[in-house]
């Protein structure tokens, strides 16, 4: 009898400290709408994120200490994939132009406070898709997705507009860059396996390592302010998950484990998780608590 309930208390013990070692994620909005691609300013004050509300789909600036929210633009265009220049003056984010070619997509950049917006990288004159920028670590370059060329691939441009490369070069899809904190790698999201799979481009060589090897997407990878782990969203098991794993690609582990939707990750500049998640019954964005 002892021993049986020494048992029952042993495995109550650890299933109690189970539960309490895995993070908790608490809510930063409250409206329910859809939301995506959340970015922290580099002072880990302010989060600028897409939210959807019904045919539009706004960039708003949630102050985390106040609560207050603002409109980044007035423009009644879809604009979504906006990221911070790392000193935080800046943003670059990804423009539809409605009129007059519908689905016309550029990079464009503009003040944190809402002034001077102007295009960086442009269809040149084409209907084309310039999205999903990144802002290189010391602020001089950002790397985008385009289909200017035909097919979706990866380039870079620098802050001035000039000196644009391509990056990539493959049949397949090449989508969602994100820049590594020391400026070397870009990891993105890319079909050359079949399915959505996570790689990281050496920018020095242009060599490419798979990092990722499963059924289904792998997708919005997104590196840890330290550079030693890469969160993304996968639905391996069925539905979306953020999953975190080292640099290499080893260690793969699912930092979320819900049954709702858990997509777009995010690292807050102290590297703490961040993502949008319908797990309330809307979609919010949710920050792991420390």
């Amino acid at each position: 009898m002892l021993k049986h309930v020494l048992i029952a208390v042993i495995t109550s013990l650890a299933v109690s400290h189970a539960r309490s070692a895995e993070p908790v994620f608490t809510p930063l909005t409250k409206d329910g709408r859809l939301k995506q691609r959340p970015q922290w300013s580099p002072d880990g004050t302010t989060l600028v994120f897409a939210r959807h509300v019904e045919a539009k789909i706004q960039l708003v600036l949630l102050d985390t200490k106040t609560g207050k929210e603002r409109r980044l633009t007035k423009s009644d265009n879809p604009e979504y994939d906006a990221v911070w220049s790392p000193d935080g003056k800046r943003l670059a984010f990804a423009f539809d132009k409605v009129s007059p070619n519908q689905g016309d997509i550029d990079v464009h950049l503009i003040d944190a406070d809402g002034k001077n917006q102007k295009p960086l990288a442009t269809s040149q004159g084409k209907l084309s898709h310039e999205e999903s920028p990144a802002w290189s670590p010391d602020g001089k370059r950002i790397a985008y997705s385009s289909t200017r060329d035909g097919n979706q691939e990866l380039y870079v441009v620098g802050v001035d507009g000039k000196n644009t490369k391509r990056l990539t070069s493959d049949p397949a899809i090449d989508a969602h860059p994100a820049w590594s904190p020391d400026g070397k790698r870009l990891a993105f999201a890319t079909n050359r396996w079949g399915d959505l799979e996570i790689a990281v481009l050496e920018l020095s060589t242009g060599a490419v390592t798979r990092l990722t090897h499963n059924k289904g997407l792998d997708d919005y990878p997104a590196w840890s302010p330290d550079a030693k782990r890469l969160a993304w969203t996968s639905n391996r098991r069925g539905n979306l998950e953020i999953y975190v794993m080292h640099a290499d690609g080893t260690n793969h582990r699912n930092a979320t484990n819900n049954p709702a939707i858990d997509n777009f990750p995010a690292w807050t500049p102290d590297g703490r998780l961040t993502f949008v998640s319908n797990r309330s019954g809307g979609f919010e964005v949710y920050l792991q608590r420390k």
